[in-house]
């Protein structure tokens, strides 16, 4: 049974305890302080933390996502494309006696 999967390491389950730190998010506390208002209370708010968590990419939100994906070699990539295309212009230039910006297809 499993599929043929078989773990390498026995799997730890945390403890519940370390997810009760839903206060420390402004949102969730507003939550818990407004159902206190009516006399209710949310058993399962710890479960919602992930979601008001920043270092989740679904807080962010796909775009600022994307952007800590990207960013970062953006630089590296750009001047790696503009150094690939000097070399190959230059070589272009010594075999042929021509680049290919000279307008000759």
């Amino acid at each position: 049974m499993g599929g043929g999967h078989h773990a390498h390491e026995p799997f730890k389950i945390p403890h519940y305890s370390i997810y009760n730190n839903y206060r420390d998010f402004p949102e969730l506390a507003a939550h818990e302080k407004r159902l206190a208002q009516v006399g209710l209370k949310d058993p399962w708010i710890r479960n919602y933390v992930y979601l008001f968590d920043r270092n989740y990419p679904k807080v962010y939100g796909q775009w600022a996502h994307f952007k800590k994906l990207i960013l970062p070699g953006w630089k590296y990539g750009v001047g790696a494309a503009a150094a690939l295309i000097v070399v190959e212009e230059i070589y272009s230039l010594s075999t042929k006696g021509h680049t290919s910006w000279a307008g000759h297809h």
